[in-house]
């Protein structure tokens, strides 16, 4: 049986039913007002837009447009729709698709980006149906940290430091007034070997400092970086994120390209899960590209779990 249900824009009262919402699709993950909140926090030139299903003053879905600060096309933006598990097949997605598509037509897109998860069949039905094609495909793993053995990994930290690399937090570093210059010099070369749906875009360096420094997320312990102790240049870098759950989220963990293979990701790694131990974490929680070898074989050697894996879908709706 089809529902009616109002669709109307998203009001800033509209959070914490929002939260509810997605948490009732993901439920291994956790959803917060707080979260929302700063994913909101965007850019002035991004584009987006939300919108909410009610049925009998509920909400029961959510329908939201945006553009990736990361990968930033005036005309390419992102779309998702969500509806609570017990109200599907009703019509529901459906009505909130179509107010997102109504809202993004003054913009002229020219493609829209999804994702599901492949045990999500009806989701992954659906997006072919509305003529979704697949681009890309990406693991999130998952580290039981506080059973993690490091005896088969003893001294490879220490290995590291001894071929001359200081393996510092920024905590550490904060004392440096360079410091943050450094770590964005650094992102801006390790964020080039990312995988990702969309060519890539600048980053101005006042966005990157508010996305890392003035996140409530921001585990300053947690981000670890390898300095050349000839140069002091930043050379690795690999980092922890708080969440609002019992688990740490890694952000990027990358090498500048001459200095691969000296075991540095790895130790940096180690030196993530030691934090993670102390800080209570239950686990850290990962993603990664399915073709990217060089990180799913150090994540699969230090014993994280592949969970379903994540798949990215575009709608081409004309040439660029």
């Amino acid at each position: 049986m089809l529902a009616n249900p109002k669709i109307r824009p998203f009001e800033e009262r509209d959070y914490p039913a929002i939260a509810e919402v997605l948490a009732a699709a993901w439920p291994d993950q956790v959803h917060t007002e707080a979260g929302l909140r700063e994913h909101d926090d965007h850019a002035p030139e991004v584009r987006w837009g939300r919108f909410v299903a009610e049925l009998d003053h509920q909400i029961v879905g959510v329908g939201e447009y945006t553009q990736f600060e990361g990968m930033y096309h005036p005309q390419k933006f992102g779309a998702w729709v969500t509806v609570k598990p017990s109200f599907r097949g009703q019509g529901i997605g459906k009505a909130l698709y179509g107010a997102v598509l109504e809202a993004l037509e003054p913009h002229h897109p020219i493609s829209i980006l999804s994702s599901t998860r492949e045990d999500q069949p009806h989701a992954l039905a659906w997006l072919h149906k509305l003529g979704f094609a697949e681009k890309m495909r990406y693991w999130e793993s998952r580290l039981d940290v506080q059973n993690f053995d490091f005896a088969p990994w003893a001294g490879k930290i220490e290995a590291v430091e001894a071929a001359g690399f200081d393996l510092k937090s920024l905590k550490e570093l904060e004392g440096d007034p360079d410091y943050k210059h450094k770590l964005y010099d650094l992102w801006l070369e390790a964020r080039l070997d990312v995988p990702r749906p969309e060519a890539i875009s600048e980053v101005r360096f006042e966005d990157y400092c508010k996305w890392v420094f003035e996140s409530r997320y921001y585990l300053p312990e947690g981000h670890f970086v390898a300095v050349d102790k000839n140069t002091g240049q930043y050379v690795a870098l690999s980092t922890l994120w708080k969440t609002d759950g019992p688990y740490l989220s890694t952000g990027l963990t990358g090498t500048r390209r001459v200095y691969r293979r000296k075991g540095l990701a790895l130790a940096l790694k180690l030196k993530g899960i030691r934090l993670a131990q102390a800080y209570g974490a239950r686990e850290i929680r990962t993603g990664n590209e399915a073709n990217n070898r060089a990180m799913l074989s150090i994540n699969e050697a230090l014993g994280f779990v592949k969970q379903p894996v994540w798949i990215d879908f575009v709608k081409q709706l004309e040439e660029a």
